[in-house]
């Protein structure tokens, strides 16, 4: 008798509306005409939802400790370069590493909140860097001395490739990454610094099951304030900017590269310089080699910032001026390149000053360092684009060998297919892992619903399931021929309309398709 009353109560919800979805006010009228038995069965159908959402919420949680690249210390402050670090007071130093850590690149502080407010717990509640860390002892001409890779991923605006892009209100860019390369050699010391961030206006390139969306810049948002806000801080920080932009300039990438420019221009900041290099038209045919016209072009900056260096005794030599703050549209691929580049510059002169390479010597000659150098610099670059891509980086041929290769070409070609896969069928899932554990989602345990629980539109099953039959109906038609041609064809040419029609119409909808976040709305806060 009991399952006949759950059935026939479960059946009278579910025929309605599952009243976890309506919003307070008419969930609390709802429950006003509830039953004795029908508010005990919604009970439990609350309860059954809670258990359904906290294994997502806690799958998600596993998604992104499960990613590789989460580093810490217990004695050094790896949230901040050896610059700031030499440029602080007494009282700093002897702040506990949470307090005195960049927030920028503290990836666990929505987890530290409640530890924060008690300061004799801090000695264990230890910030956690996320980005690439690699540590290597070399030698050169006999001189043995340990080089150093750290890249530092903000959590602010922190997310995945398509669904986060361009700045928010706060002029956090997206995939925003700060990248030290740190040498040390008999007590000295010497860093070059270089960011990477998507471009600082507000754009969006949301997923549409086209292999490359087109870039959308927001005709209503005040570009120039979140711009501003963006190099008023990175200025603040880092001291003079000067900007390589790598996108496209033509096509769809064409606007970005012009807006850009002209926020550039119209700031007229004495602070920064705007360069272009249309990497790809630059680059085309596997001509790499040309990769020094950028290099020229800027080796005076790069002078003019110069490097930070501190002798054995702890006294400051010089200071860098600014950064070179690189973006290409993922700021993946190509910004490594370069970066990479330009860190072998500054490192060429660095040792050349502390007197491990010779006058006249070229880390280019030095094949044994050569390799640890670009392995690194290619393992940086795969980590990044595994924390935001979801699949390693492309051109890490040339990072590793110097060289473009077809087998290079062939993996890029791969990797692109997985990417394509990823950031239409499964990045909403892993966007709303990084906002749970970031914090910018709170569960409330006394809601009875979550967004989790919205169902999919009516296409999302029933075309693809339409597409598949008419597929499959038309490869049965040619493989079972009628008893005339006209008969064959006529069947054939009905299925082959039905799935081509089905497989545009699924191409129109395609944002209905993907894989899109449901705890925070990215469409509204853009």
């Amino acid at each position: 008798m009991w399952k006949l009353v759950m059935m026939e109560q479960m059946m009278y919800l579910s025929l309605t509306v599952y009243p976890q979805r309506l919003p307070l006010q008419s969930r609390k009228m709802f429950l006003l005409q509830l039953s004795q038995d029908q508010y005990l069965v919604y009970w439990a159908q609350s309860i059954w939802w809670q258990l359904q959402d906290n294994k997502t919420f806690l799958a998600m949680l596993n998604h992104v400790l499960n990613v590789d690249g989460f580093y810490f210390s217990t004695t050094y402050d790896l949230t901040h370069t050896l610059q700031r670090l030499s440029n602080t007071s007494p009282e700093f130093q002897e702040m506990s590493l949470l307090e005195r850590a960049d927030q920028r690149f503290v990836w666990n502080g929505h987890l530290l909140r409640e530890l924060s407010a008690q300061p004799e717990v801090h000695r264990f509640a230890l910030p956690v860097l996320h980005g690439f860390i690699a540590m290597h002892s070399c030698s050169i001409n006999g001189k043995y001395f340990d080089w150093i890779l750290i890249s530092r991923r903000s959590c602010f605006r922190a997310g995945v490739r398509y669904y986060v892009r361009g700045i928010d209100s706060e002029g956090h860019a997206a995939n925003f990454v700060e990248t030290e390369q740190i040498v040390h050699y008999n007590g000295s010391k010497a860093s070059f610094v270089q960011t990477r961030g998507s471009i600082p206006v507000f754009w969006s390139q949301r997923p549409n099951l086209k292999y490359k969306p087109r870039p959308q810049i927001s005709k209503v948002a005040n570009h120039m304030d979140g711009f501003q806000r963006h190099f008023d801080s990175q200025v603040i920080i880092y001291g003079k900017q000067v900007i390589i932009n790598l996108i496209n300039q033509k096509g769809s990438e064409k606007p970005l590269e012009q807006t850009f420019a002209t926020m550039v221009s119209s700031l007229g900041s004495g602070m920064m310089r705007y360069i272009a290099f249309d990497f790809h038209k630059e680059c085309k045919n596997m001509r790499w080699d040309r990769l020094s016209i950028l290099l020229d072009q800027v080796a005076e900056m790069q002078d003019e910032l110069s490097y930070f260096l501190v002798d054995s005794a702890g006294q400051v030599v010089t200071n860098q001026e600014g950064v070179f703050r690189s973006n290409c549209m993922d700021c993946l691929d190509r910004t490594n390149v370069i970066q990479s580049l330009l860190a072998r510059r500054s490192l060429q002169a660095q040792l050349q000053r502390l007197g491990v390479l010779h006058v006249g010597q070229k880390l280019e000659e030095q094949d044994e360092f050569e390799k640890i150098y670009k392995n690194a610099w290619a393992d940086n670059a795969n980590a990044c684009a595994k924390q935001y891509a979801g699949t390693g980086a492309l051109k890490t041929d040339f990072t590793r060998t110097g060289k473009r290769t077809h087998l290079g070409l062939i993996m890029d070609g791969w990797n692109s297919m997985i990417r394509y896969y990823k950031n239409n069928f499964s990045d909403g899932f892993r966007q709303d892992s990084i906002d749970l554990f970031l914090g910018n989602y709170s569960v409330d345990e006394l809601e009875s619903h979550s967004p989790l629980s919205v169902p999919r539109d009516w296409k999302f099953l029933a075309l693809p399931i339409i597409m598949v039959v008419a597929f499959s109906m038309c490869i049965i038609c040619l493989l079972m021929a009628g008893d005339t041609w006209t008969e064959t064809l006529a069947y054939v040419l009905f299925w082959g309309v039905a799935s081509i029609g089905t497989f545009f119409i699924i191409l129109y909808n395609g944002k209905d398709f993907v894989d899109a976040p449901r705890l925070v709305q990215k469409e509204k806060i853009d």
